[in-house]
């Protein structure tokens, strides 16, 4: 009883305290995904130190190379960027700045600017515009107690940041959106979303974090490039098909040359986005497993890998059906000039017959 007492009393005191102090300190970082066609040149590898326990398993999560550093002027103020690679097609754009007040609403409007910024360096290296992923993470630290109590007081203003709105949100869409989150410790908690997140960390224990973040948006990513690769074919495969017929001989060498290619995809597929998922799982019930889980949910990355197996089964099927159209085809062909030949034969025959009964 003393100690639910105690509890309450620490909570209202925190809420007291949060109140009086209207101006939350943070920080937040900005950062896009997207891929270019340079030749990416780096060896410093992006080191990231967990504060919280988790396993030593070499080359579990990808590893981040830098590019370079800089720092541009957004909003007259000086903010840091950092720009990492997957190497070797995969660039990242990453912005940091600290705020006095993270839940301002001139905040929502630097990040926004930032992500501006963030588009014109993608740009710089000639990174494909028409995909790219952009993901921003409010950080919280320093202060004391259970964080849930800002969720409590600033739920719908958290959630008004996640889903970059201006405009007051349902109550239902803000308890389901705070109700997508993780906590680890008794001081921390971390909230996601489709464009953002929050994390509350006392200890200031973020990078880890945020390289989860960008890994599932890397996986995202590459999950709709890869399904609008895959439309693209089919969509040949369709005009292919209703294009004039070529000599059956060399559709078929087409048809097995892009059955080939579709086997490559679906090898490169695996490697490229199931062994990250699975790599992490891996880890068990740590903290970076259960937070990756939430992140791929929330993506709905599942949803894009099935629906990425389904059309290269799709394509996979059409273009054996095709195979064996055309090698029917091709059959029918061989026997009606070979029919043809025997009929050009038996005519000469009797052209010759006539010729010497004359």
């Amino acid at each position: 009883m003393q100690l639910k007492c105690r509890m309450r009393t620490d909570s209202m005191s925190m809420e007291q305290t949060l109140e009086e102090v209207k101006e939350i300190p943070g920080s937040v970082v900005v950062f896009m995904i997207g891929q270019t066609c340079v030749n990416l040149e780096a060896t410093e590898v992006v080191e990231v130190r967990a504060i919280r326990s988790a396993p030593s398993y070499p080359d579990v999560i990808p590893k981040q190379k830098v590019i370079k550093q800089e720092t541009r002027s957004v909003d007259d103020r000086d903010v840091g960027f950092l720009v990492k690679a997957y190497l070797p097609d995969i660039l990242v754009v990453e912005a940091t700045v600290d705020v006095d007040h993270i839940l301002a609403d001139s905040t929502l409007d630097l990040k926004r600017r930032l992500v501006t910024e963030c588009r014109r360096i993608l740009a710089e290296y000639v990174c494909n515009r028409d995909f790219d992923e952009d993901y921003s993470v409010y950080c919280i630290s320093g202060y004391q107690g259970d964080p849930e109590v800002y969720l409590s007081l600033y739920g719908e203003k958290i959630v008004a940041f996640l889903k970059n709105e201006n405009e007051p949100l349902d109550e239902e869409e803000v308890a389901a959106t705070l109700a997508s989150n993780l906590k680890y410790g008794k001081d921390d908690i971390t909230i996601v979303d489709w464009d953002g997140a929050f994390i509350f960390d006392a200890a200031g224990d973020f990078k880890s974090n945020i390289e989860l973040f960008e890994i599932a948006n890397l996986q995202l990513l590459r999950s709709r490039i890869l399904a609008d690769d895959l439309d693209r074919r089919l969509e040949k495969t369709l005009n292919m098909l209703r294009t004039p017929k070529k000599l059956p001989l060399i559709r078929t060498r087409d048809i097995r040359r892009i059955l080939k290619e579709i086997i490559e995809i679906r090898t490169q597929s695996i490697l490229e986005s199931e062994t990250v998922e699975h790599n992490i799982k891996l880890i068990g019930d740590w903290y970076s497993a259960k937070l990756y889980m939430v992140i791929a949910k929330k993506f709905h990355l599942d949803a894009w890998a099935t629906d990425i197996k389904d059309k290269l089964d799709m394509l996979e099927d059409v273009y054996t059906m095709a195979t064996e159209n055309f090698s029917i085809s091709y059959r029918a062909t061989i026997e009606f000039v070979i029919l043809a030949g025997w009929f050009i034969l038996l005519l000469m025959y009797v052209a010759e017959f006539f010729l010497l009964k004359k």
